[in-house]
């Protein structure tokens, strides 16, 4: 490995890394040891040809110079504006068949900002362009950039993915698997430079309600395309470990899903990106220890003066983009990247985010096979299990995190801070007593040379134990007047019928023995009590009906249940809460029976 002396010495700048491709290596003996969940350990010398043979082709040197993308051209000097984007992926697609591009939606316009198109690249050996031509025997993995717009290093490492998995020798990996990347689902954050979309939304504060139009069209290729895998992209603070990935963490995905995850792909992550001497670590959030801080709701400084601190995986929440799409039986992972979110080290964090990008990739399509396996058999085993109501078939609505008795403690690596505070690095000759000018001082670079000490977090909390769960019903009645209910099931792409005619049908609702409003949006109620009963419910022509037994099954408790912390009683525009002795306005079928409905043309 060449090292440019211009860039740090924990990687290579992403301006200087078209020599090379790192994804594959470092996958080693330590992730080829691992045992498959299913107990049956592969032949190691086979899988060692497999690693080796995928290896060279990462690694091997391109026959000819690739594209530059627009931030190799500026140097990193700027922001990649959307037109530049547009037209270096035109670029591309020009001079390959293996990727078509496809607008997927557009963002609202805005007083300072036109409507920008949200752009969808499709790179298959194949070079298909509709979900149905897709070849499902490989892998399909989902990536996805730039939900929050100040985090601008994930653009520009998703745009070098996207060139490098067309440019030869590295396109042999489309033989192994399908890539759809979303390189800039938020163009109003990136071209402003901040975290929110263009109606002020934190889209990954989004995937419940699906407001924002660019998570309505993560969710529209998701569900058009159903992938096996997919990874986000993100920025942290300035971190030690510069580059994190994190699994899904809600408990009603398979926990074979989250165990497969952790133990062989960031396994083989970590082993990767430590040869690049690239310091890696699952990725961790230290929060206040109460169940809704990753809600979107705004907390006061009082709310959170008196709760303890605590270190956990992230967040459980279905509003979270990574759990959204995990909760369909997903492989589903995020990647933060350190970062200062600064221009001057936008080439370094974009570099750590190829690197992150490209091990995850070979992760990916070592373990291709049973990845795959293990998803499409999950998948049938939840429709399967939707057929049928069963007191074995729960979901889990409420949730804690817990401590691991195996694991009361977390040693840590972390930045210690200076001392004294650094005002900067003169840039000029001064003398003892002369002033110093602004202009003067440029920032002092303290990532790469703060000192680096242990920690032990005490207050570790990695696991994560059900509540409160209920029997996932066969269905739900939704009265016709609750059209903003349906209209957010429908952003979601859930199958809904529409009744006929009135009819009696036999239902389990929910009488309020007890309500209290939540103070603020996004929370739920401060107090529900509520009781179920048996009820033979008229329900009117126009009503609709949802049917459990779709990819939505586990979703749909998730969302419509009154008790729900997930759920969309949590949020005002629903008007969901009844008042005391009132009932719950959604009902659970229960009872097999046969109902007077059609499937609702969307």
């Amino acid at each position: 490995k060449k090292i440019c002396r211009r860039c740090t010495n924990e990687s290579v700048s992403a301006r200087h890394s078209d020599a090379y491709f790192l994804g594959g290596r470092g996958i080693g003996k330590r992730a080829i040891k691992l045992k498959l969940i299913s107990g049956v350990e592969k032949d190691m010398n086979h899988r060692l040809a497999f690693l080796l043979a995928l290896l060279a082709a990462w690694s091997a040197p391109a026959t000819a110079q690739p594209l530059q993308t627009p931030g190799e051209t500026c140097g990193y000097s700027r922001y990649t504006r959307q037109d530049e984007m547009v037209l270096f992926l035109s670029q591309l697609q020009q001079h390959s068949p293996k990727m078509q591009i496809c607008e997927v939606g557009q963002t609202q316009a805005v007083r300072d900002l036109p409507a920008q198109s949200l752009l969808l690249c499709i790179l298959t050996a194949e070079g298909i362009s509709r979900p149905e031509h897709l070849n499902r025997s490989k892998p399909t993995l989902l990536i996805i950039a730039s939900q929050h717009g100040n985090e601008q290093s994930a653009r520009e490492a998703a745009l070098t993915i996207i060139r490098d998995l067309l440019s030869a020798p590295h396109v042999s990996l489309l033989d192994q698997a399908n890539f759809l990347v979303m390189p800039q689902v938020n163009p109003y954050g990136n071209h402003f430079d901040v975290r929110v979309n263009e109606t002020g939304l934190d889209m990954n504060r989004d995937h419940v309600k699906m407001e924002s139009r660019g998570v309505q069209a993560i969710h529209k290729i998701f569900r058009a395309w159903m992938p096996e895998v997919t990874l986000d992209l993100h920025e942290r603070g300035d971190n030690y470990y510069r580059v994190a990935q994190g699994c899904v963490s809600n408990i009603n995905i398979d926990p074979a899903l989250e165990l497969f995850s952790r133990q062989v792909i960031l396994g083989a992550v970590s082993a990767a990106l430590q040869k690049e001497k690239i310091t890696f670590r699952e990725y961790m959030v230290t929060s206040e220890q109460m169940p809704h801080d990753a809600s979107g709701a705004q907390f006061s400084a009082a709310d959170l003066a008196a709760r303890q601190m605590i270190m956990r995986y992230s967040t459980t929440d279905l509003n979270d983009g990574r759990n959204s799409l995990g909760i369909y039986q997903t492989f589903s992972f995020i990647q933060e990247v350190s970062s200062r979110h600064d221009l001057a080290t936008l080439a370094q964090r974009s570099g750590w985010q190829i690197h992150g990008i490209r091990a995850f990739i070979s992760a990916v399509i070592a373990h291709g096979a049973e990845m795959t396996a293990t998803v499409h058999a999950l998948r049938r085993q939840l429709l399967e299990q939707a057929q049928m109501y069963s007191d074995s078939n729960r979901v889990h609505l409420k949730t804690v995190y817990r401590r691991d008795p195996m694991q009361p403690e977390l040693r840590l690596e972390e930045f210690k801070p200076p001392e004294k505070a650094v005002a900067g690095i003169l840039k000029v000759d001064k003398k003892a007593g002369e002033r110093v000018l602004e202009s003067e001082l440029e920032p002092w670079a303290a990532p790469g040379r703060q000192k680096v000490g242990t920690r032990i977090e005490k207050n570790w909390y990695p696991l994560v134990a059900a509540a409160h769960s209920v029997v996932r019903p066969l269905g739900y009645v939704i009265p016709a007047g609750c059209q903003e209910v349906v209209e957010t099931l429908r952003r979601h792409d859930v199958a809904l019928s529409i009744f006929t005619h009135d009819a009696e049908v036999e239902v389990e609702g929910y009488l309020v023995q007890r309500s209290v409003p939540a103070k603020q949006d996004y929370l739920p109620p401060d107090t529900l009590d509520v009781t179920p009963q048996k009820l033979s419910l008229l329900c009117r022509k126009g009503d609709f009906y949802i049917s459990c037994s779709q990819p939505a099954a586990n979703l749909l408790p998730c969302l419509l249940e009154p008790e729900s912390d997930y759920g969309l009683i949590r949020y005002w525009k629903y008007k969901l809460l009844p008042e005391a002795n009132n009932y719950y306005l959604l009902f659970r079928v229960v009872i097999a029976q046969k109902l007077p409905v059609v499937p609702l043309a969307l």
